[in-house]
């Protein structure tokens, strides 16, 4: 799904499909966190937690929401931006007995995963000082870098961020479907 043109024309940012994951079982969540944030540094974005909520657990277990932001200033004019909402449910900790005999604590639960991403242009509203300076942004986005949004800043980070990530944490997971299937496309990131 591409953007749409008329999306970048007067619009300050572009926003890529939202992707998702359903997981019910045993996983290791504090792998799942530090494997994200670790993908993150690697892809030199800048990642914050911006809410962590903890309701009252059940007779079934807790529930815990995490949100992530993770940004990276690609260019003067444009910056990735990455959401992530997780949310688990059902949550308890059980011990569990690995393949060469050691015990390690892990949690059974669900899981629910949200990730989307958005290409933002003119982060620092720099084109939006004057009404001049926002007929030329229109302009800019129209007639200059309309094939560079739609074509490599849009795609890079759907392909190559959004999607990479998914695959992460699946893998993460243990879930079936492991690999990424634009792992062949050409590229430097």
């Amino acid at each position: 799904m591409k953007p749409k043109p008329e999306h970048f024309i007067h619009y300050p940012e572009i926003p890529t499909p939202t992707v998702y994951i359903q997981y019910k079982g045993i996983m290791d969540m504090q792998d799942i966190y530090e494997s994200i944030a670790d993908f993150f540094r690697q892809k030199k974005f800048k990642f914050y937690e911006t809410q962590q909520r903890l309701r009252r657990p059940s007779p079934f277990g807790a529930e815990i929401a995490h949100n992530f932001v993770a940004r990276r200033k690609v260019e003067d004019y444009y910056e990735w931006i990455v959401n992530i909402n997780m949310e688990t449910f059902d949550m308890h900790d059980i011990e569990v007995v690995l393949k060469n005999g050691t015990k390690k604590k892990m949690t059974k639960g669900r899981i629910w995963v949200q990730l989307s991403g958005k290409v933002e242009m003119d982060y620092e509203k720099l084109w939006e000082k004057s009404s001049f300076l926002a007929q030329l942004k229109g302009f800019y986005n129209k007639y200059i870098v309309k094939k560079k949004i739609e074509g490599v800043w849009w795609d890079e980070l759907y392909y190559k961020i959004v999607l990479r990530l998914h695959t992460l944490i699946k893998e993460r997971l243990k879930m079936e479907s492991e690999g990424f299937e634009a792992r062949h496309m050409s590229g430097v990131h």
